[in-house]
């Protein structure tokens, strides 16, 4: 009970915090992050060797690895600073108003303020479910996204393990559709604001107990299931995670397990787990390092293991 309590205080005065600076910087996104979220990103990372779910114990080539992620992360980020702000310029106050599908009245930027964020967050999250499933589901994009999956424990640092195109197909996207509505600027920036809080959480390695909660956002706890090696583990798409119920998708066992057995693809043999410019590289070497697997010998699956996923199913791994 402790720790759901201490739990629920975070995210509470994570919420808070995020939401009084936004108010008093005038809605500035670039002080939201200078004056709130990289302090919060600081404490996020600090307390997983507080309070870790899992031992701290990193791999050869692991830190250095994700360090660069995270550097690559700034260089990708002002990418799409500048797609969003061309999307804003293209599409503001919306398409759907300007070809009169939608009457002006009726945009998101009319509605009370509450409203706007909430219908953007919850409408970002349907779009993100779906472009963060096809990369789950569709080669192309899988070569992309297996990336990220890589890596065998959740941590806030390797939360930005991502090939710069699958983070630019999974948000752009989902930004772009949201856009349509006619949303305010500062509505919009605070539903971005939430989202990194909570997408801080379901990567952070540290003991949360979310308890009900988990029912509504995809907390660490839940999150954990979708980097399971177990191609029937790895679903829960979304932050959200009213989506993945809805559509068949949410995994959160109730057998007392705190995490799947093992996190990571289905078959990592040969792939560069701990290797950036490699990484990099992966999505266009893709059948050259399919061809090396194949004439390799992939390590045998454990007893209790689902059999082997299908041509066509999840070429690389749990996705």
């Amino acid at each position: 009970m402790l720790k759901t309590i201490a739990s629920l205080a975070f995210l509470a005065a994570a919420l808070a915090g995020g939401l009084y600076t936004a108010q008093h910087v005038n809605y500035d996104s670039g002080k939201i992050f200078l004056y709130f979220l990289a302090p919060y990103y600081v404490v996020a990372t600090a307390l997983q060797y507080v309070f870790p779910q899992q031992r701290n114990d990193f791999e050869r080539s692991e830190v250095w690895t994700d360090v660069l992620h995270n550097g690559g992360l700034v260089a990708i980020s002002s990418v799409q600073t500048f797609m969003i702000h061309a999307l804003t310029a293209f599409a503001a106050p919306g398409l759907l108003v300007h070809y009169g599908i939608l009457a002006p009245e009726h945009a998101l930027s009319h509605q009370p303020f509450w409203l706007q964020v909430v219908v953007s967050m919850l409408l970002f999250d349907f779009c993100f479910y779906w472009t963060h499933r096809l990369a789950h589901e569709v080669d192309f994009l899988w070569r992309f996204h297996s990336v990220h999956h890589c890596a065998h424990r959740l941590s806030v640092l390797n939360a930005s393990r991502a090939h710069p195109i699958d983070m630019i197909w999974r948000r752009i996207v989902p930004i772009f559709i949201v856009l349509q509505t006619g949303i305010s600027q500062e509505a919009f920036i605070v539903a971005g604001m939430v989202g990194s809080i909570l997408a801080t959480i379901t990567h952070m390695n540290v003991d949360f107990r979310f308890g009900l909660l988990n029912y509504v956002i995809g907390s660490n706890e839940v999150h954990r299931w979708h980097h399971s090696n177990k191609i029937e583990e790895a679903k829960n798409f979304c932050i959200w995670v009213i989506w993945d119920q809805l559509f068949g998708t949410f995994v959160y066992p109730r057998d007392g397990r705190r995490g799947p057995a093992k996190m990571g693809l289905f078959n990592e043999l040969y792939y560069p787990v701990h290797s950036f410019w490699r990484q990099m590289l992966i999505p266009f070497t893709w059948k050259a390092w399919k061809r090396r697997q194949a004439g390799g010998t992939a390590p045998a699956p454990a007893p209790s293991a689902e059999p082997a996923a299908q041509p066509g199913e999840a070429i690389a791994g749990a996705r």
